[in-house]
């Protein structure tokens, strides 16, 4: 784990390092884990293009969206998939499964989002890829493994439906899981820049990352 640590955070602090050295000195090698000549000559000329500070609005922007509407759908397909007396949740959770391993493609995916009227609008990003199958399946298997049936059980005798039981019982157990969610389907949607390019034109939209 030491070795791990040690890989990781020697790239980290070269790029650190850089930012603060002279653009000279970075040029000439001679930055490795400490600034050199220092300088604040990189980071005045980032905030003096008001592209990145748009750029970076709008990733903020996409991630909070696109993981807000991800984690909910997630849970809301993930719940009904765990329980046992549902007896479509095999070929419903097949389907979802296949979406894995075959796609309909680049070209068909980019025409029915423009059909859809969604081309250069925030929602050609964050609804096709609002969930994630592999996300799905670790809820969806939480759910089943910590969650008895004895509690649902006791949980409908007192009147308590489905839905009252995700929000109020479900989800406050989940959260450990929660969190896993929102933070794989953050970091996705911040560096997500594939997507950003083939279905925004207007330049004010563009995230950080392109």
């Amino acid at each position: 784990l030491l070795i791990i640590m040690v890989a990781i955070l020697v790239p980290l602090m070269f790029v650190l390092a850089s930012s603060f050295s002279d653009p000279s000195a970075v040029s000439a090698g001679k930055v490795l884990l400490w600034p050199v000549d220092f300088s604040l000559v990189g980071y005045q000329a980032i905030f003096q293009s008001p592209s990145i500070l748009r750029g970076f609005i709008n990733s903020v922007e996409y991630t909070l969206v696109g993981t807000v509407i991800s984690v909910t759908l997630t849970l809301f397909a993930a719940y009904p998939l765990s329980r046992v007396d549902l007896k479509i949740r095999g070929p419903v959770m097949f389907l979802f499964t296949v979406t894995m391993f075959f796609s309909g493609g680049m070209i068909p995916t980019y025409i029915l989002i423009k059909n859809l009227g969604m081309l250069d609008t925030i929602w050609a990003l964050v609804i096709p890829t609002s969930i994630s199958v592999w996300n799905l399946i670790i809820t969806r298997t939480y759910f089943q493994s910590t969650i008895p049936g004895e509690v649902q059980e006791s949980a409908s005798v007192d009147g308590c439906d489905d839905f009252t039981f995700l929000i109020k019982i479900a989800i406050p157990l989940a959260k450990p899981i929660l969190a896993v969610n929102v933070l794989l389907y953050a970091v996705g949607h911040w560096n997500s820049y594939f997507n950003e390019m083939m279905y925004l034109s207007t330049n004010t939209k563009f995230p950080l990352q392109q």
